[in-house]
């Protein structure tokens, strides 16, 4: 998951991000495949949430025109540093206004990042500055998690995280009405003092995100259980969302 709209929580933790997530590190490959399955063999990809490009970097190296957005500064350095020719053309700034100035046949948010919009307005912009920048024929691809085990939790909820440089602990509390998740991260590390971040997190349902689609002007057009097309169902723990503009000819 990485930044929306200046939030610091991936500034705090960019050194660590892939500690974090180690089972979307070991989904890249697949998660890959994927995208460059809807592009053309020199078509244009752009990443919302690029992050430290570990999707972007690959898929600059299957020959695709890769962009991306984030709004932290820390991530982006840590692009740079694992894409040092500059094949991936990153954006610093938010989802809301940043702009590559262009169109491409995939635009992506990965890894729930789309959550990181607090707010469902928000959210909505969120996939109408997609639809902005997709080109015709174009697709959409959103992944989240599944928000089921979320819903149910009542009080205050404790995860810790054990990494090598340390250990990083995520305190969450749930904010029923508005759909929310308030996270605060404490990172005891090996090189300072604690760090401390909050973030806020919305999430929604497969069903609500296509209803805010379709508000953006978007419909969908394949979900599945992950990136190799797994059938998405009941139990099923996130899902990987397809989706094309409302105008567009079948």
């Amino acid at each position: 998951m990485s930044s929306a709209i200046g939030n610091p929580y991936d500034d705090l933790l960019a050194d660590v991000y892939d500690l974090m997530y180690p089972d979307a590190l070991s989904g890249t490959a697949e998660a890959v495949e994927f995208v460059a399955g809807l592009c053309p063999p020199t078509g244009s990809v752009l990443e919302f949430g690029v992050g430290n490009g570990r999707l972007a970097v690959p898929l600059s190296a299957r020959g695709l025109e890769v962009f991306g957005i984030d709004s932290s500064s820390r991530m982006l350095g840590d692009l740079a540093e694992r894409d040092p020719d500059g094949k991936v053309k990153a954006v610093e700034g938010d989802f809301l206004t940043a702009s590559t100035g262009r169109r491409h046949e995939v635009v992506l948010m990965a890894l729930n990042t789309f959550f990181s919009l607090p707010q469902q307005e928000q959210q909505i912009d969120c996939l109408r500055r997609m639809r902005e920048h997709l080109a015709p024929g174009g697709r959409v691809v959103l992944e989240a998690f599944d928000p089921s085990p979320y819903h149910r939790q009542e009080g205050e909820r404790t995860t810790t995280r054990f990494l090598g440089p340390g250990t990083v602990m995520l305190e969450s509390s749930h904010v029923v009405p508005s759909q929310q998740l308030i996270i605060l991260v404490f990172a005891l590390l090996a090189d300072g003092p604690t760090r401390t971040a909050h973030t806020a997190l919305r999430y929604a349902w497969p069903a609500e995100i296509d209803a805010m689609a379709r508000c953006a002007g978007l419909r969908l057009v394949e979900r599945h259980a992950g990136w190799e097309r797994e059938p998405y169902g009941p139990g099923s723990q996130r899902h990987v969302s397809v989706y094309e503009a409302a105008d567009a000819a079948r």
